[in-house]
């Protein structure tokens, strides 16, 4: 009996880990969704692409967080939300920010992100986790 409790709370477990993952992926999926929106909006609705970018942005905030605290951080959201803090879309334009998680994306493997700190000519140093939080 015992080995079957253990054996269903590995099941339980497993199916709570691939739930989160694709709650985070959903969540990506969404923010990524927001910014192609308001990119396209940028010109003709200003007003409309902002909504969609501040939209965007609490989707990745929330997952950069997420993620963290999971201590798997996400690279692509740490690249999009870098690239937002860069042009300034739905966000203050911030390039410490910008630079600091485009840089945490890069080190987490991202070639778009270290496409950005070249162009921008940013400098990496060390960043902890806990100073990407949103």
């Amino acid at each position: 009996k015992i080995l079957l409790k253990v054996d269903k709370m590995k099941k339980l477990f497993a199916i709570i880990l691939l739930s989160f993952s694709f709650a985070q992926a959903d969540l990506y999926f969404s923010a990524f969704q927001k910014v192609i929106k308001g990119k396209r909006l940028l010109h003709k609705d200003p007003k409309r692409a902002n909504i969609e970018f501040i939209e965007a942005a609490g989707y990745l905030k929330q997952l950069i967080n997420n993620s963290i605290e999971t201590n798997k951080p996400n690279a692509n959201a740490l690249k999009l939300l870098g690239e937002m803090y860069l042009k300034g879309w739905g966000i203050e334009q911030n390039y410490q920010e910008a630079e600091k998680l485009l840089c945490a994306a890069a080190n987490y493997g991202n070639l778009q992100a270290q496409k950005l700190i070249k162009r921008n000519n940013f400098i990496c140093t060390k960043i902890s986790l806990k100073e990407l939080k949103q």
